[in-house]
């Protein structure tokens, strides 16, 4: 299906990557590789599967002809529209979105650039269509972390963030959300919204997967209100609250923009239509038994969340994440009778010089070169990289133009751009920074390697 005239998407790929700044210090975040390609490919490709011929891409006006330059070598089909966003500006989600807003004209698809899904979401676009919503979002489990997967580099005990999402059982309606670390022991629940919905589970153990559709009211509301920043931080927790709100006046359509003070007056901006008021007074429609109440309970704004349980998706906005959405990708991402054809994943690349008769699940990038004698498992290996004879390596991620001389050893390591790791090396569970060149004959474990302005930065627990 054409999704053209009915939604525009928009992929957001400005964000800096502040959680995993190491390795985003020689490349944009939206570039990092997930099995060879760069993960701003895994959104695009969703929407692609799903119909949309168009889609706007926000990065950072210096990131744009990168960025540009990576798209234009994967094949994509559908249409890109990139716009540059000033890189020297803190912009958050909602910002951006404000940034663009004279190119927005219909409801819209946000996805991060940072989805790594084979979800197919027609489910998605169906219930937001089904009930008219104002916002519906994409909810997905929290990836498990196996026991025996240890994240490269140092050993920090890593506090998951934990989203408390309320939704209704029965209907989907996005109800409750707030971050764990907004409470102490206990969560109030108002006495409105238990009468609305009567049977609801808060969800500790999913994930915003900041994938939303977004009414145009609501576009438009967010854009003449500056104080969000954020989408999910700030302005959908906002919006979702405002369900059991009710107008405080009837707001006249002539009334002032000047006059209003805006945040107040959501309900100016979600105006009941009146064809579907008549339509629900006609039909026999309801979606609760709880009471004798109209559809929706009257609401005028109206979330939604579907929740996925079947299929793999992560946000790989962490170290952590980034490093399992690459060992999990092979085993997850393969078609099945529920999922849309899957493109298929980079093998080994044909220009690529492989020599090696020692291979298991690895992908090797365009013009990297495998000398003979060496001994490679479980691993993804960009472009441009040279692997020197009698050297092993082992669940690691080599992202582009690396070097690694003879006789070295590496294990569940993240090996960036530009690095050099020198003959006889020995890595275990480290990272090694863009341009990084790693000493002869030096052993290391559950390290950061980096190079910050010309200095040698070895941090180590």
């Amino acid at each position: 299906m054409n999704h053209h005239n009915e939604f525009q998407a928009i992929v957001l790929a400005g964000g800096k990557g502040s959680r995993m700044t190491e390795l985003t210090a020689g490349k944009p975040k939206c570039l990092l590789p997930i099995a060879n390609v760069p993960m701003i490919w895994y959104p695009l490709q969703i929407l692609e599967r799903s119909g949309f011929e168009e889609v706007i891409v926000i990065v950072t006006e210096t990131a744009k002809s990168d960025v540009s330059t990576s798209l234009d070598k994967l094949g994509l089909k559908i249409k890109i529209e990139f716009v540059g966003i000033p890189g020297t500006e803190d912009l958050g989600t909602a910002d951006s979105i404000r940034f663009i807003h004279e190119k927005i004209y219909t409801d819209i698809l946000v996805i991060s650039c940072d989805l790594i899904t084979n979800i197919d979401i027609s489910e998605v676009l169906n219930l937001y269509r089904k009930h008219n919503a104002s916002v519906t979002a994409l909810m997905l489990p929290v990836p498990k972390i196996p026991d025996d997967f240890t994240t490269p580099g140092l050993k920090i005990k890593q506090k998951p963030e934990t989203d408390l999402i309320g939704i209704d059982n029965n209907t989907e309606r996005l109800i409750f959300l707030a971050s764990a670390s907004d409470f102490e022991e206990t969560i109030n629940i108002s006495q409105r919204l238990l009468r609305k919905h009567a049977g609801f589970t808060v969800h500790s153990k999913l994930m915003d997967a900041h994938l939303y559709i977004i009414n145009k009211w609501a576009v438009d509301f967010l854009v003449y209100n500056k104080n969000f920043t954020t989408l999910k931080g700030e302005f959908l927790p906002y919006i979702v609250g405002k369900q059991l709100s009710r107008p405080k006046q009837s707001i006249d359509d002539k009334t002032s923009m000047a006059q209003m003070d805006l945040k107040e007056d959501i309900f100016h901006f979600a105006m009941k239509n009146p064809l579907d008021v008549l339509i629900r007074k006609m039909s026999a429609f309801n979606d609760h038994s709880v009471d004798l109440e109209d559809a929706y309970n009257a609401d005028v704004i109206r979330c939604y969340a579907h929740v996925s349980n079947e299929k793999f998706g992560l946000r790989a906005n962490t170290i952590q994440m980034f490093h399992l959405a690459n060992a999990k990708i092979s085993e997850c991402w393969k078609n099945d009778e529920n999922t849309k054809k899957l493109p298929m994943l980079p093998g080994i690349s044909s220009t690529a010089t492989v020599h090696s008769t020692q291979m298991e699940e690895c992908r090797i990038g365009d013009n990297s070169l495998i000398e003979e004698k060496t001994s490679l498992k479980h691993n993804h290996i960009g472009p441009n990289c040279v692997v020197e004879s009698k050297t092993r390596i082992s669940q690691s991620v080599i992202m582009g133009h690396v070097t690694i001389k003879q006789k070295c050893v590496i294990h569940n390591c993240i090996l960036c751009n530009g690095s050099t790791i020198e003959e006889g090396t020995e890595l275990k569970n480290c990272l090694v920074g863009a341009q990084h060149i790693v000493k002869s004959g030096s052993q290391h474990s559950h390290e950061v390697l980096t190079d910050a302005d010309k200095l040698m930065f070895n941090y180590q627990i």
